[in-house]
């Protein structure tokens, strides 16, 4: 008896249920996202470490996402990534289809209250970041002993707006070293500083990219001179595919400055812990939120991501998801203004900005 009852409600309930599909109204809901396209958009050009990990990071998030949507990147370079941070933080949809790939620059940029900054980095959702491991000062072969004396013509440093992650080191070189460098602004990333250093129109630039190094290294172009290291337990560590190449602050020895210059340089570094970090327009509703950040986590955990960020960006890199990347984030904005202007006092007595505003 008990059987024939389940039965018969068994058949009932798929008669409902067929009826019910076959009414307006009472279709199944497809996912939000099917159909659909993301576009990502990078605040470096075509080629440029932002616009790379961006790229891979595009690669599986729609596999990850219910209804795979489909995916675009869109590289809009400038101005340290202000321009596009200004236009993404201005008009960008919180539809969860409209995303952005971001570097230290902006968030130095930011930390400085740069003019050019109309932008609120913490407004933003953050979906997660990677840390590609420290930067490495890299000097063209043949200018090396220019870069240590100061009584020859000095080496050319290209810059986008000499805010970048890896600036802190030379400023810090040339005020406490002695190092000879002279700065010229206006590159547009890392891509377009490397084009310029393999034609021999800039001499010293930093980079993350293992790939990049290694190359430069390898084909004796370049020699690394020091890398920032890895900050733990309060003390700089030097990255483990990098083990021969010393920390700045090995480099510096008993020239190392302390008190607010030395709280400068901190502050300054405080964006490559965060390094490229993804995110969504303020204001994204959370369920959008929480698809892309848990995306973003099974992406990052897909054996296959690892070993294209080995491969084409770095052997040694670390994840952040959400609210990790928020903290990380917050933290590297909370430098004290006398800080701030320790640094924007070194870019302007060395000629990289005009004055300390």
């Amino acid at each position: 008896m008990m059987k024939r009852m389940g039965f018969c409600l068994t058949v009932f309930l798929l008669t409902v249920g067929c009826w019910l599909a076959l009414v307006p109204g009472y279709a199944v809901a497809k996912p939000y996202y099917e159909g659909k396209t993301i576009e990502i958009m990078g605040e470096s050009r075509v080629g440029g470490g932002t616009d790379t990990v961006a790229r891979i990071i595009a690669s599986f998030l729609p596999k990850y996402i219910p209804g795979k949507p489909g995916i675009v990147v869109r590289a809009q370079p400038g101005a340290g990534g202000s321009i596009a941070n200004n236009v993404f933080y201005a008009t960008g949809k919180p539809d969860g289809l409209h995303l952005m790939m971001n570097s230290g620059s902006p968030i130095a940029l930011q930390m400085r209250s740069r003019d050019i900054v109309k932008y609120d980095l913490t407004k933003y959702g953050h979906i997660g970041n990677i840390n590609r491991g420290s930067n490495v000062i890299l000097v063209r072969k043949e200018a090396l002993k220019r870069f240590y004396d100061s009584k020859t013509q000095p080496v050319i440093c290209g810059t986008k707006e000499g805010e970048e992650a890896w600036m802190n080191m030379l400023l810090w070189g040339r005020e406490f070293l002695g190092w000879n460098i002279r700065w010229i602004p206006g590159y547009s990333g890392t891509s377009d500083i490397e084009l310029a250093f393999q034609r021999k129109e800039v001499d010293v630039f930093g980079t993350t990219n293992a790939y990049i190094i290694n190359r430069m290294v390898n084909d004796g172009t370049a020699v690394a001179v020091t890398q920032a290291g890895i900050y733990k337990n309060k003390k700089y560590l030097r990255r483990k595919d990098f083990p021969n190449v010393p920390t700045f602050v090995e480099v510096l020895g008993d020239k190392k400055p302390s008190g607010l210059p030395w709280q400068a340089y901190l502050a300054w570094s405080g964006g490559k812990e965060v390094d490229k970090f993804l995110v969504a327009p303020r204001n994204t509703p959370g369920q959008y939120l929480t698809t892309l950040i848990t995306a973003f986590r099974k992406s990052t955990q897909d054996p296959q991501f690892g070993e294209k960020i080995r491969k084409m960006v770095s052997e040694v890199y670390e994840v952040g998801v959400g609210q990790e990347t928020t903290d990380l984030l917050m933290a590297a904005l909370a430098a004290p203004s006398e800080a701030i202007d320790y640094g924007r006092g070194l870019q302007a007595k060395f000629g990289i900005i005009a004055t300390k505003k």
